[in-house]
């Protein structure tokens, strides 16, 4: 078998990346209190194969992540859900999906998303978030309907050298997200990388 040393190079990369990422919000205190703190003992990294891209990524404490049925229910590269009965019973789920860039400015991908549901759901309200990449182009907004459901929705742009955008959704029923759900959004959004392979 012939090795691409590239590609190599590039996976270990991101990996020692990630490493050091990851001691970095063990360490770090939350800015939100205890309630937003990663745990240090239940968080697990992901690598995620699929045709020409190898996706890094982290579960978050107390959460499962599916890449099988479940994941293709959602036509999603991966799925996450909660342990919590609570958040299980407001049907949370955290969603990453790639998607081919049409920009490589994820606030227009957004733009074209408001207005569209602006068209389709004139009801539905919207509200920025402040939640970022650490090191990616990023927009975040929420989507809602009060009382009715809850769409937390996040562009990452992984940089000009690649051909795919990330999407990543939070959705949830009835309620606004928890500090904790939230927490967990954001520990998912800022532990993605992404590396591009040759098929």
């Amino acid at each position: 078998m012939h090795r691409n040393p590239r590609l190599v190079i590039s996976i270990l990369v991101v990996l020692a990346a990630l490493l050091t990422a990851s001691m970095a919000m063990a360490q770090a205190p939350s800015p939100q209190g205890p309630a937003s703190k990663p745990s240090e003992k239940d968080m697990h990294g992901l690598m995620i194969y699929g045709k020409g891209f190898l996706i890094f990524a982290s579960e978050p404490d107390g959460w499962d992540a599916n890449t099988d049925a479940a994941a293709r229910e959602y036509q999603s590269n991966v799925v996450f859900f909660p342990r919590d009965p609570e958040s299980r019973k407001n049907e949370v789920n955290i969603r990453v999906r790639l998607n081919k860039k049409t920009t490589e400015d994820p606030e227009e991908d957004m733009l074209a998303d408001v207005q569209g549901y602006k068209k389709q759901y004139p009801e539905t309200k919207f509200q920025p978030l402040t939640i970022r990449h650490p090191e990616c182009k990023t927009s975040a907004k929420l989507f809602y309907t009060p009382g009715d459901y809850y769409e937390y929705v996040a562009y990452v742009n992984p940089g000009k050298q690649h051909s795919l955008m990330f999407s990543i959704t939070m959705s949830k029923s009835r309620k606004e997200a928890t500090p904790q759900e939230l927490a967990a959004y954001e520990h998912v959004l800022q532990s993605l990388r992404l590396v591009e392979t040759s098929n």
